[in-house]
C-alpha cells in the first residue's frame, strides 16, 4: 500500500511540474474587503485556477469595483480585477461625456468571464418605519468606502428611483455604519455583494434580527423598469441566520476583467488562466459551499457557456475569445472533477 501511494505521489508531482515547464509568473488580482465576496472569489481563483496556468496569484484587498477598474490601468503587476457591471456602464457614460481618464480606461478594459449576480442589500434598524426601496427618498444612506461598487450603485439606483441626485450620503466602513444606524445618524446602509456576504453571515447570529432588517424591492414602487444594469432578485433566507424569509431586491452582474495587454508573454499567461478557469469551473461548482474552506457558493451561478454575449457592448480579451473559437465550450471535462482528471479517470 505504501509503495502504491509513493508511485501515485510521484505521478502527480510529475504531472503538476509538467504543466508549467519550469516557467511561472507572479500576478495580482484586486478584489474588495476581506469580508466581501470579491475577496473570497479571488482566493478561490488563486487556489484552484492560477496554478494550472503557471501563475502565483496574490489576492489584494481594495475599496471595490471603481477602485479595481482604475488599478488595472495604474499598477504593473495587477492583471485581473472583479468589477460590477453597473460601474462599468457608468464609466462608459463618463467616457461618452468626454472624461479623458474614463475614455482611456473604457477603451482598454476587457472581460475574461461574466461571473455571478451581486444583490443589493439595504439594511435598516428593525424598528424603522422604512419597508421598501421607495421609502429612501431624502434619507441619509451609508454607501460604504469611497470608490466602492456599493457607493456607485447607491448613487445610480437613487437617481433611477427618484429622478434626482443622492445628496444625503456617508462614506464609511460597515462597522461604523452599524454604529451610526443604532444612533440614528444614518437611516440605511447599502451593501452590494454576492450572497452570502461573510460580514452579514458568519459574523452575525439569529439575534441580529432584533436589531436590523432588509428593505424589499417592489416594482410597483416605480413607474418604469430597472435600467439594463440591474435585475430583480431575491436575498434568500438561508443565506443569513437572521433573515426569516426571502427578500425581493435588485442585483447587478459582476465581471472578471483584465486590461488589453498586447505583450505576447502576458497574453500567453492570461490565455492559460482563461483555459484553466473553464476547465476547472465544474470543480468549483461541485465543491462550493457556504464554508470559507471551500469555493464560494456563488460559483454555482457562473455560466459554463464560453464566449457568452455581453450586455453594454463590452468586449472579451482577445486570447480568451480565440480559445472559445478554437475549442468551443472549454469545459470539456463535463462533470469530471479535478481529482479524477489527475488520476486519469476521465474519458
Amino acid at each position: 500500500m505504501k509503495k502504491t501511494l509513493l508511485y501515485l505521489s510521484l505521478f502527480l508531482t510529475i504531472e503538476a511540474s509538467a504543466v508549467c515547464h519550469g516557467a511561472k509568473v507572479t500576478y495580482d488580482i484586486t478584489t474588495g474587503g476581506k469580508d466581501g465576496t470579491y475577496y473570497q472569489i479571488g482566493l478561490n481563483l488563486a487556489k484552484h485556477i492560477a496554478p494550472d496556468a503557471c501563475i502565483k496569484l496574490n489576492v489584494l484587498t481594495s475599496n471595490g469595483s471603481l477602485d479595481n477598474a482604475f488599478k488595472l490601468n495604474s499598477a504593473n503587476n495587477i492583471k485581473f480585477a472583479i468589477v460590477q457591471h453597473d460601474v462599468l456602464q457608468e464609466l462608459k457614460k463618463l467616457s461618452k461625456e468626454g472624461n479623458e481618464k474614463a475614455k482611456n480606461l473604457v477603451k482598454n478594459l476587457r472581460v475574461l468571464m461574466p461571473l455571478y449576480s451581486e444583490e443589493v442589500h439595504l439594511i435598516v434598524n428593525s424598528t424603522s418605519q422604512l419597508s421598501n426601496f421607495a421609502d429612501l427618498r431624502n434619507k441619509t444612506i451609508s454607501i460604504g468606502e469611497q470608490k466602492s461598487g456599493s457607493a456607485m450603485t447607491a448613487y445610480l439606483l437613487y437617481s433611477e428611483l427618484f429622478g434626482e441626485e443622492l445628496k444625503k450620503s456617508k462614506t464609511q466602513s460597515f462597522n461604523e455604519a452599524l454604529r451610526d444606524l443604532e444612533s440614528g445618524d444614518i437611516d440605511a446602509i447599502v451593501k452590494v455583494a454576492g450572497q452570502p456576504v461573510v460580514r452579514l453571515n458568519q459574523k452575525m447570529t439569529k439575534d441580529s434580527a432584533k436589531y436590523i432588517k432588509l428593505l424589499s424591492y417592489n416594482e410597483k414602487n416605480r413607474g418604469h423598469s430597472p435600467i439594463e444594469s440591474y435585475y430583480t432578485a431575491d436575498i434568500k433566507a438561508d443565506s443569513y441566520a437572521w433573515l426569516s424569509e426571502d427578500t425581493p431586491t435588485l442585483s447587478t452582474k459582476s465581471y472578471l476583467i483584465t486590461y488589453n495587454y498586447t505583450n505576447k508573454r502576458e497574453q500567453g499567461y492570461i490565455k492559460k488562466f482563461v483555459k484553466s478557469l473553464y476547465e476547472n469551473l465544474s470543480t468549483l461548482k461541485d465543491e462550493a459551499t457556504s464554508s470559507l474552506k471551500t469555493p464560494h457558493p456563488k460559483w454555482k451561478e457562473v455560466s459554463e457557456e464560453c464566449d457568452a454575449s455581453l450586455s453594454g457592448g463590452w468586449k472579451y480579451y482577445n486570447t480568451g475569445a480565440s480559445l472559445c473559437k478554437e475549442n468551443g465550450n472549454l469545459n470539456t471535462h463535463g462533470d469530471c472533477s479535478k481529482r479524477d482528471r489527475a488520476l486519469g479517470l476521465c474519458e
